[in-house]
């Protein structure tokens, strides 16, 4: 027999924290360069004290949308693509996130500046955009949402408002991530632990349950969740890039993680469920009751650019 058990989990939760035609401008001798600065955002730690840092992978970008929207009127959207260091309309310092664009202050004007980040995959609809409502329209759609089909390098997004007048300069574009990273690390109860493979059968598996499939460029108001759930349960691995365990001296399971990314969800029904082997120390030749299913229900609003971490230990009890 078999029994599903429902847990209600406290998070630590990390904030990881008009017309158009592409315009490149010759610079003036009397002018200053154009320059714009961005930056990933780091995690801002809020009621956890647990240190959690990006890897290396989440905080690279390899190329880069430039989008340089209308603040007032007659004015025309102006963007670039930048995937090398050199490019038709400047350069790209990935030492110090720095863009230098040839063209004039008194060109740039007054503007809305947008930079979208480890975008080649939706360059084409990137092209097509020119005003910010079609930014707002552009995402992509991954049919099983999920590590290892989201990955590194992240999309991500950020923006400001500037007065390319008065400043040739513009400082600290933040760039957040558009996607939300979920952390599981399970200890597991005696009753819980054995070998992670029987007669060549994982013992330890998981399912993704409601999980979304659309990941917007910029964060709306405006999102229709769609939602898909793994066709089959899959089997935890030992180091793998979603799923790890740790072992004891015996080579049984004593703890296990799992780690995958997944797009905003408003309001959110996802869920994780996870099948554990139980062995009862009880009367009963084992198993006394068979396999548990844990189902781990995720908060009502999974935000982009935010760590949902669970730290979980099993009990008898439980």
């Amino acid at each position: 027999m078999s029994r599903i058990i429902y847990m209600l989990l406290s998070v630590n939760l990390l904030l990881m924290l008009s017309c158009s035609e592409d315009k490149i401008i010759e610079a003036g001798a009397d002018n200053d360069k154009i320059e714009l600065f961005f930056d990933v955002n780091n995690y801002t730690r809020a009621t956890s004290t647990v240190i959690e840092n990006e890897t290396e992978e989440e905080q690279v970008v390899e190329n880069l949308y430039i989008f340089l929207f209308p603040a007032t009127d007659n004015q025309a959207v102006i963007k670039y693509y930048v995937s090398a260091s050199v490019f038709s309309a400047g350069t790209w310092s990935t030492a110090d996130n720095k863009i230098s664009l040839n063209a004039n202050k008194s060109d740039i004007g007054y503007r809305d500046v947008y930079i979208v980040a480890n975008c080649f995959s939706i360059k084409s609809k990137l092209d097509e955009v020119t005003s910010m409502s079609d930014l707002e329209t552009v995402l992509q759609t991954t049919e099983e949402p999920w590590s290892e089909n989201i990955t590194t390098p992240l999309l991500m997004s950020g923006n400001k408002l500037h007065d390319f007048n008065t400043a040739a300069r513009l400082d600290n574009i933040s760039l957040i991530r558009a996607v939300a990273k979920l952390q599981l690390n399970i200890t597991l109860s005696k009753e819980h632990q054995t070998f992670p493979t029987i007669d060549n059968e994982p013992q330890y598996k998981y399912k993704f349950i409601n999980f979304d499939k659309n990941t917007y460029v910029l964060q709306t108001g405006n999102k229709v969740n769609s939602l898909i759930s793994s066709s089959d349960w899959l089997g935890w691995s030992e180091s793998g890039n979603v799923t790890s365990y740790l072992l004891n001296a015996d080579g049984k399971v004593i703890g296990m993680s799992l780690v995958t990314y997944l797009n905003e969800s408003v309001p959110s029904s996802g869920s994780i469920e996870i099948s554990l082997p139980y062995q009862d120390a009880g009367s009963l030749p084992p198993p006394e009751f068979g396999d548990e299913t844990y189902r781990l229900q995720l908060p009502q609003h999974i935000e982009r650019n935010h760590l949902y971490r669970y730290d979980i230990s099993l009990s008898s009890d439980n």
